[in-house]
């Protein structure tokens, strides 16, 4: 028994790893090509694009992870079922559920991973990319000259050259328009060649220009006897300096980001749900006592206006029908500013009192989003392992058609409760957990059959069954 415990864990595992690495390098791709026009031109080092990959990876091991246990279990029980293994333990009076033992205690692992990931990797990894990523889009364009293309990615300055040599970095036929100083009329700057160096620190740019010449219009001044139109002068060498601390990564504090509820472990969102309920609730109270002022609120009446009830049920007294008309005017203007002021008040605390409310929910969708990847390993395994003892199927064929057909079924069922709990449309424990609960059962069915060594897949049952139905059938309409 101890063999087979070894063969069939060392078998998902020879699985699995290669799998969860192909599956995390997919979706991998998948970010590059939605960052890329981020990251382009932006002079990034490898270290940092490599910190940035990741971060990233650490965010997505929740779809790679339910994948590769679906797929490496249908693999696993395929292989072992196609080379009649499993019969051959099934004879030996060893039951299905003894076989899917050792893996339990490998799901149980793995599940305890998927918590540490979901509960403490994760946050920190949203963390450090979501501020490495601000630093990123912030930053300018490192300076990218090209031959006969005109390049502004420097404030103030337009630049052209004409022919880049690749080998020497000299530049030749150098035209540049300088309005750094705010002047209506640009500095104008030609050069037969010259080369870019930078600074130890690369804090500044120096271009050092030779055989040109610089032509500046000059601003008609009424002091002056005479005006002169522009200036022009010729130089032999002239050295441009550009101070790069705009082309510099620059790096921002993370504690701007960490109260975000997907910055935030267990402990840290159920004390920010605490107090989000407690500032909703004083906010609640404060709409309460400011609108007493106003005209007193029993509980049904102050429960319409929250739901932005348009009519309210209230008594007409004529109270201004004894006094001057003068005095009557006077009297409803102020009224109705009066009511004015406390729909405008209503109105903002309806919106502020909903964002909390919304923020509450998302706060709850990411409580709830740490125990879910734990379960969704042990529905996957239970889906897998029963489904590949079943088709008795291993390899990339079958079992990887499968697995990705029951993946995105998985996939649409979460996104779809968890669209449903952010629009309020369900709670978030029943949006949250609506993937789970459809296929629950689904595993348990699946594991029912594959102990009963079911013939749900097997071609020749379902011929058996459908020519039962057509007997049947036959037999009532002659009756």
């Amino acid at each position: 028994m101890k063999k087979l415990n070894k063969l069939i864990a060392f078998t998902f595992f020879r699985s699995f790893l290669p799998t969860f690495f192909v599956v995390m390098f997919i979706l991998l791709m998948q970010f590059i090509w939605l960052y890329i026009d981020d990251l382009a031109g932006k002079g990034l080092s490898w270290f940092t694009i490599i910190q940035l990959m990741f971060y990233f990876s650490a965010s997505i091991i929740p779809l790679a992870l339910p994948l590769s246990i679906l797929l490496s279990s249908i693999m696993t029980f395929g292989n072992l079922g196609e080379t009649y293994e499993l019969v051959a333990a099934k004879a030996a009076g060893i039951s299905i559920w003894q076989i899917f033992r050792p893996m339990l205690f490998v799901m149980v692992g793995l599940s305890f991973f998927a918590f540490f990931t979901s509960n403490i990797l994760i946050p920190k990894a949203n963390l450090k990319k979501s501020a490495l990523l601000y630093d990123i889009k912030q930053q300018k364009p490192s300076v990218m000259v090209s031959d006969g293309v005109f390049y502004n990615g420097i404030e103030g300055i337009t630049m052209r050259v004409g022919r880049k040599d690749k080998k020497t970095e000299q530049l030749y036929d150098i035209i540049i328009y300088d309005n750094r100083g705010g002047a209506p009329h640009s500095t104008v700057i030609v050069s037969e060649r010259g080369h870019i160096t930078m600074s130890e620190d690369k804090r500044f740019m120096f271009l050092t220009l030779f055989n040109g010449a610089r032509y500046e219009e000059m601003d008609r001044q009424a002091s002056y006897e005479r005006s002169f139109p522009h200036t022009t002068y010729t130089f032999s060498e002239e050295k441009i300096i550009f101070d790069m601390y705009d082309f510099k990564l620059n790096r921002t504090d993370e504690a701007l980001f960490k109260d975000n509820y997907q910055m935030l472990n267990i402990l840290q969102l159920n004390h920010a749900i605490d107090s989000l309920n407690s500032y909703n609730q004083s906010k609640n109270d404060n709409l309460k006592k400011s609108l007493d002022q106003f005209f007193h609120l029993n509980d049904t009446m102050y429960g319409h206006l929250k739901s932005k009830a348009t009519k309210v049920d209230v008594k007409y007294y004529d109270l201004i029908k004894n006094v001057t008309p003068a005095t009557q005017d006077f009297v409803l203007n102020s009224a109705l500013n009066e009511a004015r002021s406390a729909k405008g008040y209503i109105d903002y605390s309806i919106s502020d009192l909903g964002g909390i409310e919304n923020l509450v929910i998302r706060h709850d969708i990411e409580w709830h989003r740490k125990f879910t990847l734990s379960v969704a390993c042990l529905v996957m395994f239970f889906i897998g392992a029963p489904f590949g003892t079943i088709i008795r199927k291993g390899g990339f064929g079958m079992p990887v058609v499968i697995s990705v057909i029951l993946y995105i079924i998985f996939h649409i069922l979460t996104i779809t409760g968890e669209k449903m709990a952010k629009t309020q449309s369900s709670t978030p424990i029943s949006g949250m957990w609506l993937a789970i609960m459809v296929l629950i059962p689904v595993g348990f069915f699946l594991t029912y059959q594959a102990a009963n060594d079911s013939g749900l897949f097997d071609k020749s049952a379902w011929v058996k069954l459908v020519h039962r139905i057509t007997k049947w059938r036959n037999k009532n309409k002659t009756a």
